[in-house]
């Protein structure tokens, strides 16, 4: 009899020795007649047998700009985008600004949204609606800031743009055992700073070190859920985790203005760290 050596999950085994113990018998044994009777299986139904097994269904959920695939043992594939129009060095750029400065704050919005959706990069793909030239320097910028795989995917060569236009889609790993669900009851609280227009090109962002401080205490069950605030600003991400707790939204102060995840809300039953500024409350 050869020994054969194999990793399992810590759930398998837990489910392995509740069996063990139930039939008395070792869990070497439980795992030899597992695999018998799944051999035996195949040997018999073949085909029939292995879609059911090999291919398992996806579950597949969407949130905000976001969507995941769960792919068991407590891990989900989760891809999302970040869509940056009309801020750049281009004729017709509502907002002017170096791509570099521009790469930096996309690059910071990536590491915040990230950070709340409790997920670890595995690669950036950027899109661009601009000529060949303009996409290359962006990219080179971009990744000055981002640490990780950087793919620059495709870029509009057939029309001529006169505005800039940058799309980033983050592929990454997200533990799904944090619970990021807000509570009806819970209070909303405001971190960062939200940044918008001039200001954003020209001030220092927040520490991102207080965002990751955030999702640890959320990790910890010490808080409900945390979410970056974006370009619909502060009071629709605070609808967003009232409609997602099931209840509804009273607002105690408002902030104006949009913000590329430079402010984050955290839900909690009291407050979470010390900095935040109370703007809500779900019902």
């Amino acid at each position: 009899m050869k020994i054969v050596n194999l990793r399992l999950n810590d759930e398998l085994v837990e489910r392995i020795d509740r069996i063990s113990s139930k039939m008395l018998v070792s869990r070497s044994e439980v795992i030899r007649q597992a695999l018998t009777l799944y051999l035996s299986l195949i040997d018999n139904l073949g085909y029939y047998f292995k879609p059911s097994v090999i291919s398992p269904k996806l579950e597949v959920y969407e949130e905000r700009n976001s969507i995941s695939f769960d792919l068991g043992n407590y891990l989900s594939l989760t891809i999302f985008s970040v869509v940056y129009g009309g801020i750049g060095e281009k004729e017709n750029d509502w907002l002017k600004s170096d791509l570099e400065r521009v790469a930096e704050i996309m690059a910071y919005q990536i590491r915040v949204e990230s950070i709340c959706r409790f997920i670890e990069p595995l690669a950036v793909k950027i899109s661009t609606g601009n000529d060949l030239e303009y996409s290359v320097r962006f990219y080179r910028n971009f990744m000055k800031f981002f640490e990780g795989r950087v793919i620059l995917a495709e870029n509009e060569d057939i029309g001529r743009t006169d505005q800039s236009f940058f799309v980033s889609t983050v592929s990454g790993l997200r533990d799904m055992r944090v619970k990021n669900v807000p509570k009806r009851g819970d209070r909303i609280y405001l971190y960062g700073r939200v940044m918008s227009g001039e200001e954003l090109l020209s001030r220092e962002m927040p520490d991102i070190g207080i965002f990751e401080k955030l999702a640890k205490i959320v990790s910890e069950g010490k808080a409900s859920s945390i979410f970056p605030v974006k370009g619909d600003g502060v009071r629709s991400a605070c609808l967003y985790a009232s409609s997602v707790a099931g209840g509804r939204l009273r607002m105690v102060r408002d902030v104006n203005g949009p913000c590329p995840a430079t402010a984050v809300i955290v839900t909690s039953s009291q407050l979470p760290l010390e900095g935040g500024v109370e703007v809500g409350e779900i019902l």
